[in-house]
């Protein structure tokens, strides 16, 4: 049985597969991080493609079929453009993005997790000090996820975070 879902989702991260597909992990308003196969996107005549740009911001409508999600449509909300411009902000965005993916468990609905992220975009792009943005940012999801209960400063943040994933967190500099 097929089911579909259409919800407002963030691009977490992309990976090319086989062939024309491509598997893309999005932070969705509905289902929490969910990852999607997106059959023929590298197709050359793909209407589809520019959406699923990690970072954007986009509405999609999922299928549900034996235990995968599949991207039927997809349409952007925002692309973030006017902060893909800037290099440091670009690399803030990454470094957040690529937290999120390792922090978030697979199909659990965190709204107010997926409001401070939509919140974040919007800052990082308006905001002229990017790095105090993300920290402040990431300190309030780890708070928000229950990681944490108070603030703490930037490199015992860092540390805190890299034990949990069990990676070295790339890019962040202050």
């Amino acid at each position: 049985m097929t089911r579909t879902l259409k919800t407002e989702a963030v691009v977490l991260k992309k990976k090319d597969l086989l062939n024309k597909d491509v598997l893309i992990s999005l932070f969705t308003q509905d289902l929490g991080r969910l990852t999607i196969f997106a059959k023929g996107i590298k197709k050359i005549t793909s209407r589809r493609s520019p959406h699923l740009q990690t970072g954007n911001l986009i509405n999609v409508l999922v299928s549900h079929k034996n235990d995968h999600y599949y991207l039927q449509e997809s349409e952007l909300v925002s692309g973030f453009s006017e902060l893909k411009k800037e290099e440091k902000k670009v690399k803030q965005l990454y470094t957040f993005l690529f937290v999120l993916d390792r922090l978030l468990p697979e199909q659990q609905k965190e709204t107010k997790t997926y409001n401070l992220t939509k919140n974040f975009l919007i800052d990082l792009s308006k905001s002229v000090k990017s790095d105090i943005i993300t920290v402040k940012y990431l300190t309030d999801i780890m708070m928000q996820l229950g990681y944490m209960d108070q603030k703490v400063s930037y490199p015992e943040l860092k540390s805190l975070i890299e034990e949990i994933i069990n990676e070295k967190i790339p890019l962040l500099t202050l």
